[in-house]
């Protein structure tokens, strides 16, 4: 009798334990059990689609659509243009988010609570505008005072209350020729 030639399934003695465990029946069981997971989870998905299409029947209209363009994008298509509302509607909505803003900002007020305003932002200036010039500011004991500059602008009325308000304690004018000290 002739010595029967090793199967492909057959673990050869000359082969290391390391290469001889891809061979085993464990290594290719657990496999198809990933494999078998797997497609357990694609038919769970595909139940649920499927679900979903017999529950369509029952929805309405804009639901039914909804799906309807989910799939279109699931399977690489544009994504729909939302539908445009005719002005006169428009009109009426965006008069009416108006006022309900108006009105929660006047709550607000009255609460107390204040919010900042997008106009008050600091204004963006040009670039000529960003340079110090040499030419304005307060100049005094060789220093160049251009502080006023870099704040953001206001108005002129409120640059001469601040003018007239001192900081600190004032100073007496002293004690006059012929005078006492007032109190």
């Amino acid at each position: 009798m002739e010595p029967k030639a090793p199967s492909e399934c057959q673990i050869t003695p000359t082969l290391t334990s390391k290469l001889a465990d891809m061979y085993t029946d464990k290594a290719s069981g657990s496999s198809t059990n990933r494999a078998e997971s797997n497609d357990e989870e694609m038919d769970i998905w595909k139940l649920l689609r499927d679900v979903q299409f017999v529950g369509s029947s029952s929805m309405s209209w804009k639901e039914r659509k909804a799906l309807e363009n989910r799939n279109v994008v699931n399977l690489g298509g544009k994504t729909p243009k939302k539908h445009r509302v005719p002005l006169s509607v428009g009109k009426v909505a965006f008069k009416n988010r108006q006022q309900r803003e108006h009105e929660k900002l006047q709550e607000e007020q009255i609460l107390g609570l204040f919010k900042r305003n997008k106009s008050s932002r600091a204004v963006n200036r040009k670039p000529e505008e960003r340079v110090l010039k040499t030419s304005e500011g307060h100049f005094k004991k060789g220093v160049l005072n251009v502080k006023h500059l870099l704040e953001p602008a206001t108005t002129k009325g409120s640059e001469l209350n601040r003018q007239k308000v001192s900081k600190g304690k004032r100073k007496g004018s002293g004690k006059k020729k012929g005078h006492k000290k007032r109190r």
